[in-house]
């Protein structure tokens, strides 16, 4: 038995509302509510490493990241989260992009992977930050965010998949050149047409193959083309209103190719054994896969549900603001010009959150130290790797260092485990700090220059994720 043996999803901390986005442009809203937005030093890359943390697998065979926004174009970013989860080199690790079907295709590879004798679990993960015209439909509805699932074999798996189908079709829906910063949409009454002829036949393979009727399907999922593109589209082809999974797109928007895996999350948190879930996957063609829920979901460790993720958040208060975290990157690129060599030597600490254990006393540092600061012995001291978890010792606000959105706030964190980090903190305002608070560490973007991204750790709330 092959199939989905954890899933998670994760979305940024920050939000803008419809209502405010169309202010700016003096034009009226194309739906109501607001959508999830990415802050200052989120990126695609950042929100994939917290849905992937979030499964908190004990072991990772392979990380499979799809993305059309990753911030490498020349550089594997499946291998940069590898290290972030500091996996080792054994790892399989891959990319696949250039279109809203990545996250399905990666899927689709993953379960071949594992069905030819790969060992599990195999992590797809999906995340996108699209960037839309300023003015455009697209801005309002887009939304930023992140899905991962553990594909693997045997009794632990979750969702059973039955029934495999592909259409590979050039067209034209939306489209990014190499030289574009943004999304071009061809939408029109046209390109509605051409999505329902698209998905209409993988659905029809994918049932025809299992011997499966739409009135049998519990769940069937349609990445949205536009904000009522799924209902429509699942009527014509003989399903029901109410077999459509909800969208979210009032609350979150359109999050690229993570949208099928963030929609079969949200599926499997209200499946029951027996469920038949369609999934598909559009963009150049589409994917279909027909998954049946089994026993063990029951018995699944419960997740921070998409309902968690949805509490609270923070409201850019501008619109000039949320403009300035999707774009401040794209034009400021004057920080050091980091050296192979210094990289290397500093992965451990900056990218992998290892530190020093003494073998003497057993006192965690960091950052890795030759001498243990408490027994002060130089013997028997190891590498390890931190707790991504801990609770602040102490904090301050800082207004007056240089930040493109202030003030910085600078915490003491005890972290999980043993250790003490001295870190930024994000994704929280700051009269809401509290020493003692438990916190969660998150890889984020601190700069950049000479070719590169600079990341590094920072903390934040972990009450976001319940936990």
């Amino acid at each position: 038995m092959i199939g989905i043996t954890g899933y998670a999803v994760y979305l940024p901390r920050h939000r803008i509302e419809r209502e405010k986005i169309a202010a700016a442009h003096g034009t009226t809203p194309i739906l109501g509510g607001e959508r999830t937005a990415i802050g200052v030093d989120e990126d695609a890359l950042t929100l994939a490493l917290e849905a992937v943390q979030a499964l908190e697998l004990p072991e990772c065979r392979g990380i499979y990241f799809a993305s059309t926004t990753a911030p490498y174009l020349e550089r594997m970013n499946a291998a940069l989260l590898a290290a972030a989860c500091d996996l080792p080199e054994e790892v399989a690790v891959a990319d696949f992009a250039h279109s809203l079907r990545a996250g399905t295709v990666a899927l689709a590879a993953a379960l071949d992977r594992v069905a030819a004798g790969g060992q599990g679990p195999i992590v797809v993960v999906a995340a996108d930050a699209r960037q839309a015209p300023p003015e455009s439909p697209e801005e309002q509805w887009f939304g930023d965010g992140a899905a991962a699932l553990a594909i693997g074999r045997g009794a632990e798996v979750l969702a059973e998949v039955r029934a495999r189908a592909s259409v590979t079709d050039d067209f034209l829906d939306f489209v990014r050149r190499d030289k574009d910063e943004r999304v071009t949409s061809f939408a029109s009454r046209f390109t509605l047409q051409g999505y329902q002829r698209i998905v209409g036949r993988a659905i029809t393979q994918v049932l025809q193959q299992s011997g499966v009727s739409p009135s049998e399907i519990a769940r069937v999922i349609l990445p949205p083309l536009d904000p009522k593109a799924s209902v429509r589209t699942a009527v014509e082809l003989g399903f029901r209103a109410d077999q459509v999974q909800e969208t979210f797109l009032e609350r979150v928007g359109m999050i690229g190719c993570a949208m099928p895996l963030f929609l079969l999350s949200a599926a499997l948190e209200t499946a029951r054994p027996g469920d038949l879930i369609l999934l598909v996957g559009y963009g150049s063609g589409a994917d279909a896969l027909l998954f049946e829920v089994t026993p063990a979901l029951g018995r699944s460790r419960r997740r921070s549900s998409i309902a968690d993720h949805l509490e609270g958040g923070l409201r850019f208060p501008s619109y000039e603001l949320f403009r300035k975290a999707r774009e401040y990157f794209r034009h400021h690129d004057e920080g050091p010009v980091v050296s192979n060599v210094f990289y290397e030597k500093e992965e451990a600490r900056t990218i992998r959150l290892r530190g020093t254990e003494c073998g003497e006393c057993g006192l965690r540092q960091f950052p890795p130290t030759a001498v243990c600061q408490r027994c002060r012995s130089t013997e028997g001291l190891r590498e390890v790797k931190l707790g991504r978890r801990g609770v602040v010792f102490t904090y301050t606000v800082d207004w007056l260092a240089a930040s493109p959105m202030p003030p910085t706030i600078l915490a003491v964190v005890d972290v999980e485990g043993g250790g003490r980090l001295y870190l930024q903190m994000t994704d929280i305002e700051p009269s809401a700090v509290r020493i003692g608070m438990p916190v969660r560490m998150t890889l984020r973007r601190l700069g950049a220059g000479g070719g590169v991204y600079h990341y590094y750790w920072k903390c934040r709330p972990e009450e976001q994720q319940h936990g």
